[in-house]
């Protein structure tokens, strides 16, 4: 008898679960959407236009000015033609 009532309550218990997944999913999936969206929107904003310098500081190379950072060095042949 306990093992009827079990499963009456857990198949109850998943059909419940079910329902109600199917209506807050739709929902999530709408407000995911949403967000993501926006962000797309604020990305495009904050993007410069075509021509336009920009110079930005970063505050790490001012914090230690022993530290030389002059890039990567470029080994290259001249060519006789």
């Amino acid at each position: 008898m306990a093992l009827l009532k079990f499963i009456i309550i857990a198949v109850g218990i998943y059909y419940l679960l079910k329902i109600i997944i199917r209506a807050l999913f739709p929902v999530l999936v709408q407000k995911t959407f949403d967000k993501m969206q926006q962000k797309a929107k604020e990305q495009q904003q904050q993007t410069k236009r075509e021509g336009e310098v920009t110079i930005d500081q970063s505050s790490e190379n001012h914090s230690n000015p022993d530290k030389k950072d002059v890039g990567d060095y470029v080994d290259f042949e001249e060519i006789d033609e």
